[in-house]
């Protein structure tokens, strides 16, 4: 096989592709409801920070956690 040949081969795959990928229609990412009113979100190192210091729950707010595996979503919650 000639180089010129492979390289133009090559070329027309990953032109292919790209086209393809583009045609696919991507779901819409769906943003994470908070579980009740009051609630902001907080990122997981926030999360676990309140779970070491034992402060989850506390008299006048809580951290909670929601989503199943691979989609959890960390709330700070003021009652």
């Amino acid at each position: 096989m000639k180089p010129l040949y492979f390289a133009t081969l090559a070329g027309a795959c990953a032109c292919a592709l790209a086209a393809l990928l583009i045609a696919i229609p991507h779901p819409p990412v769906k943003a994470e409801q908070a579980p009740v009113k009051g609630c902001v979100a907080v990122v997981k190192q926030e999360y676990d920070s309140a779970k070491k210091q034992m402060l989850l729950q506390m008299r006048y707010n809580s951290y909670t956690m929601t989503g199943g595996l691979g989609r959890r979503s960390y709330w700070y919650c003021r009652s």
